[in-house]
């Protein structure tokens, strides 16, 4: 499902570009640290790898939550061979 928003432009000067992988990852991040997505629900919206989204998070001060559901989603992804 693809939404458009409007954005006012003194937002837009300051983000960075390109915009929508900009806004597609502070979404990521949001929801992220509200605890609504794990790490790596967090690392597919914005495609890349958990590694990857680890750096993303930092980039950003945000540190990594790590508890048991991300264990258990873990050690499915491992099992699961991709």
């Amino acid at each position: 499902m693809a939404t458009k928003i409007k954005i006012p432009n003194r937002v837009v000067d300051v983000l960075e570009k390109p915009l929508e992988k900009t806004v597609v990852e502070l979404i990521a991040i949001g929801l992220y640290r509200d605890g609504k997505i794990t790490l790596r629900q967090a690392a597919d919206l914005v495609s890349v790898d958990a590694e990857e989204m680890q750096k993303v998070l930092g980039k950003h001060d945000t540190y990594i939550n790590y508890g048991l559901e991300e264990l258990d989603e873990d050690i499915a992804y491992a099992k699961s061979g991709e």
